[in-house]
């Protein structure tokens, strides 16, 4: 018998982290899984540094960087020939608890995607993510708990409508009824698309397991949360995803797609240093430029 879990880990120059986060998962109570790293062409050491330290990981190599939603996509697919029976789509800058796997596995069935609780990697004890809902008056979804400190007042166990894709169990069913990941967002909103999907589907339930926990060194990919890259994709992304979901939005919130005013308001109020940034994402999400940001 094959394992019943595929772990789909999208790498982009992890050299400073992915082992460490390769480490944790070996060192889990639950072992019923493999490895799959899909590797967007780095250009540091991090598939030689992978292969030497755990040569039992499979490496799925591109000649480019495809992005995150693709790369999720990439492994994804090859995870259905092999026939598992849940993936796990999981960021290569998180390190996790040794119990986290089992808990997860514990609550997953094959109408229930499961997700945990996650603390930033600095201060060690305060929440990025405890639970998450999706927000139809902004276009957007928000973490319940960000940026608290962890006193036992998120241990509940329940449903949720939003979880980041940086850890998330999904029986295979999911990609069966609802479609793969949105590639077009390349990295940033392609999470929230998937959950409004699986929330209108009204199949499945995203489960918010507390007992289960992971630590996220935020934004390492992209260069940190104020990044330039990390501004471009979202104020692109999120004008897409309003576009692409306005039958679901408030009138209010309808009025900003496609809409100057939006970014307006952003170039106002929002990240006023990076005005450009947030010029050239309007651009190109006017004229239908959905790639890499070069």
């Amino acid at each position: 018998m094959g394992k019943s879990v595929g772990i789909v880990i999208v790498n982009y120059n992890g050299a400073k982290y992915q082992n460490d986060c390769i480490r944790t998962l070996y060192e889990s109570t639950f072992t019923d899984f493999d490895i799959i790293v899909v590797d967007s062409a780095s250009i540091d050491n991090s598939i030689e540094l992978l292969k030497q330290k755990f040569p039992d990981v499979t490496v799925l190599s591109q000649l480019e960087n495809v992005g995150v939603a693709k790369g999720n996509n990439i492994g994804i697919r090859y995870c259905l020939k092999k026939c598992y029976k849940y993936i796990i789509l999981m960021n290569n800058d998180i390190e996790i608890d040794r119990n986290m796997l089992e808990r997860l596995m514990y609550y997953a069935d094959e109408k229930t995607i499961v997700v945990p609780k996650i603390y930033y990697y600095k201060p060690n004890d305060l929440l990025w993510y405890a639970g998450g809902e999706l927000d139809w008056n902004i276009a957007s979804s928000y973490h319940i708990g960000i940026n608290q400190k962890d006193n036992g007042q998120f241990d509940i166990l329940k449903k949720v409508t939003y979880a980041p894709t940086c850890c998330m169990v999904i029986p295979v069913g999911l990609f069966e009824d609802i479609g793969m990941i949105d590639e077009k967002y390349f990295m940033y909103f392609d999470d929230t698309d998937l959950c409004a999907r699986i929330s209108m589907s009204e199949k499945f339930k995203i489960l918010y397991v507390p007992e289960a926990k992971m630590w996220h060194k935020v934004s390492s990919s992209t260069g940190g949360q104020g990044s330039k890259i990390k501004i471009y994709y979202i104020t692109r992304n999120h004008l897409y995803y309003m576009n692409k979901f306005s039958d679901n939005l408030l009138p209010l919130t309808k009025l900003k797609v496609n809409s100057r005013a939006y970014v307006k308001y952003l170039l106002s109020f929002v990240w006023r240093k990076n005005n450009r940034v947030i010029k050239k994402a309007y651009k190109d999400y006017s004229k239908g430029q959905m790639e890499i940001l070069k």
